[in-house]
């Protein structure tokens, strides 16, 4: 809330989102002027059949919460402007836009909902004399609301269907309805049919909120072995990877892009304090670290430390002496390992080739090729080739240097 040195109410907000800088932003806008409360209060007082200018005030209140005044400035605006030319409105976080009349019957219509007295017949009103409008889905969804808790079984019966029909990918559609037959614990078999819809629509980007439905309808159904498959240990813990994943991928992306660095660097480390065993993740951090001239900590991470750690791990060894050798960086360390991981699984052509390359990094272009050629001899069909050039390229950087 700002005031002026009279005490009076110059503009507000509500709510806090970062960075800073947008509060800030939201703050000098208030400050200059733009269309704040009391600039808007001051021309409506001049010109009170200008229906931009109650919609504005309209939704100052609105966003405020004093449903009460929004609802009259709305009811000015309809009067004013009834056949919605006077201008347009764009719902950021839905990211449409609409007249403002239009907007206004939308805003006194879905208040029914939330009334002493609810009623959804001003809703399908709306609907029915806005059949294509962008606000569609949210006249839906207010319904949704109003049918999942408050309305009764039959109703809820009738509606879930019709929204279903209208929004059959959508994965929210399917949750809300799956909550009604919870908090009426019937029918318990529909729900397992929604449930596994939500399933499919989720299947790659799951939302724990819906997870957690769908575990209590089984908890419903008596089969508790079934809701921990659903929303049991498991699944938490992949939430977790996932994320872990989704951090190194944000991390590499600025890194490679130079920007962002220090929330690189930041989410990299979140993903390691979520992952702090993995040692994909481990790998990716030290990796992220060199990007930001941090070598030092990549090798108390992911160093000499971790290789002792995993001295009989043949393939945690391989991808240790793989990245430092991609980094042409801790190379002893990284030939010691290859050395051991080659000992531990001397079959593995994959293996001799890192060996081949940590040499072929060394200079040690005798050994290299020793290496490589092994790894010629041990690798499928499919792979000889690349593996083949690898050794003509060893090959002429050993004839360069003779």
């Amino acid at each position: 809330m700002v005031l002026g040195a009279d005490g009076a109410e110059v503009d507000w907000f509500v709510g806090y989102s970062p960075p800073a800088e947008k509060f800030e932003d939201k703050l000098q806008g208030i400050l200059t002027g733009a269309d704040t409360f009391k600039v808007l209060s001051a021309a409506y007082a001049k010109n009170p059949k200008d229906a931009a200018l109650a919609f504005k005030l309209a939704r100052k209140w609105s966003d405020r919460f004093d449903e009460a005044k929004a609802l009259e400035k709305y009811k000015e605006v309809i009067a004013l402007d009834p056949k919605g030319k006077a201008g347009t409105y764009t719902q950021e976080y839905y990211k449409i836009t609409v007249p403002y009349t239009e907007f206004a019957e939308f805003s006194i219509a879905t208040s029914a909902i939330g009334g002493k007295k609810p009623d959804v017949a001003p809703v399908r009103a709306f609907m029915a004399k806005y059949p294509n409008s962008k606000l569609m889905k949210q006249a839906y969804g207010r319904m949704a609301g109003y049918y999942g808790y408050t309305g009764t079984k039959e109703e809820a019966a009738k509606f879930f269907p019709e929204y279903a029909a209208k929004y059959s990918n959508d994965a929210s559609v399917y949750s809300s309805w799956l909550r009604r037959i919870i908090k009426d614990k019937e029918p318990l078999d529909k729900g397992v049919e929604l449930a596994d819809k939500i399933k499919e629509l989720t299947l790659y980007n799951p939302d724990p909120s819906d997870y957690q439905e769908i575990g209590q309808l089984y908890l419903l159904k008596g089969d508790k072995a079934k809701a921990n498959e659903v929303f049991g240990k498991d699944f938490m813990e992949g939430q977790v990877s996932n994320m872990a994943y989704n951090l190194i991928s944000y991390a590499n992306f600025w890194m490679d892009n130079n920007d962002n660095k220090e929330s690189a660097v930041a989410m990299a480390e979140t993903a390691l304090k979520l992952e702090p065993e993995n040692s994909y993740i481990l790998q990716q951090v030290a990796g992220i670290y060199i990007k930001a001239d941090k070598e030092a900590k990549a090798l108390i991470l992911f160093g000499p430390a971790y290789a002792k750690k995993n001295a009989a791990e043949a393939n945690n060894l391989y991808g240790y002496a793989r990245f430092w050798a991609s980094q042409g960086k801790n190379l002893n360390d990284a030939l010691a390992a290859a050395k051991k991981s080659v000992e531990l699984r001397p079959g593995s052509y994959y293996i001799w080739s890192t060996l081949g390359t940590v040499y072929h990094k060394m200079k040690n272009y005798p050994e290299a090729i020793k290496a490589t050629e092994k790894a010629i001899e041990l690798a499928p069909d499919s792979v000889k080739e690349t593996y083949k050039k690898d050794l003509d390229k060893i090959k002429a950087a050993a004839q360069e240097k003779k």
